[in-house]
């Protein structure tokens, strides 16, 4: 058996979309109600957007601090905020402009993005393929690591935070929740305990598996995809780095990468490629595909340096570094 690092199922969430939900995550995590998709969101290549020098981010960065400092008395309606450097502004999204407003108080240089639906974390509790634990949770692998003699699969924290056995496609055990960190971060170990299953370096796709060559951060304007167990393969672009999301019910996390990747339920975890290097994992997002929704994922650096882990990686194929 292979711990592969995003199993390819297509699953039906279709009915879950029809009746407004997107996922139910249990006692911590709230339910979407995103009936209208988020407005389109431009964007220009890297090299076209105005670059800031890092003296003149210093403002921003400190009104950042000043709402990152606010995170335990934001409204649920408040549900994002990053710095813009292009426009020189702290971007606050939110579903009500008021309370984005009062939130913000006493800061310049902000700027209100109105959005129609809130983020949820896209784990799936009914069961079913790709990892699953014995709570009832379902959601993605991310990476394969190891630390010493010890083998991980990295996925989502507010996965891990469900706890339990976990196990894989077909069932079989895997092991135990090794480590959380959620809220504040969304990123988690399984420990992989059971010595019938083998780590690879390979994420798949709709063309096949394709490796993990290293890690790289995330640049606004680059294409990525995603693999995920319910929605498979698929691609856009980076809207937004360093951005605090909101998910509700006090679980606000920092640091995330924002894109206009679709997702659905149960693919939490999931890992995010650009070419063949690992940018991160799956976090929460917005609307679903059929409503082309927006998400965030939670990058891989700071995982792989706090837990000191070295990632599984592979070598490309000529193909697929010409491809790049």
């Amino acid at each position: 058996m292979l711990v592969r690092s995003c199993p390819h199922v297509l699953a039906a969430a279709v009915g879950l979309l029809l009746s407004g939900l997107l996922l139910s995550v249990g006692v911590a995590l709230p339910a979407s109600a995103a009936p209208a998709s988020p407005e389109p969101v431009s964007l220009q290549p890297v090299s076209a957007a105005p670059r800031l020098a890092a003296r003149d981010l210093l403002p921003l960065r400190g009104v950042m601090a000043v709402l990152d400092s606010r995170s335990g008395s934001v409204p649920s309606s408040v549900t994002a905020w990053y710095i813009d450097p292009a426009g020189d502004s702290v971007v606050v999204s939110a579903t009500d402009d008021a309370a984005a407003r009062a939130f913000a108080a006493g800061q310049g240089k902000v700027r209100i993005e109105h959005v129609n639906a809130r983020p949820v974390p896209l784990a799936d509790l009914r069961g079913g393929d790709t990892i699953t634990t014995s709570s009832g949770g379902r959601c993605s692998v991310g990476f394969n690591a190891v630390k010493g003699r010890t083998r991980y699969v990295i996925t989502a924290g507010h996965c891990t935070k469900l706890g339990g056995t976990w196990s894989g496609p077909d069932g079989g055990i895997i092991g135990p929740v090794a480590t959380t960190s959620f809220p504040g971060h969304d990123f988690g170990l399984v420990e992989v305990a059971s010595p019938s299953w083998e780590q690879t370096h390979d994420v798949d796709t709709d063309n096949g598996s394709l490796p993990v060559t290293g890690d790289a951060p995330a640049a606004v304007g680059e294409e990525v995809c995603l693999s995920g167990s319910t929605t498979g393969h698929h691609c856009g672009r980076v809207r937004s780095v360093d951005e605090t999301v909101n998910y509700g019910d006090g679980n606000v996390v920092q640091g995330l990468t924002g894109t206009d990747v679709c997702a659905e339920a149960g693919d939490s975890g999931g890992p995010f490629m650009s070419g063949t290097q690992a940018l991160g994992m799956l976090s929460g997002g917005t609307g679903g595909c059929l409503l082309g929704g927006q998400t965030y994922f939670q990058p891989i650096q700071e995982m792989l340096s706090t837990y000191r882990l070295t990632l599984i990686t592979g070598e490309a194929s000529r193909d697929e570094s010409l491809a790049r």
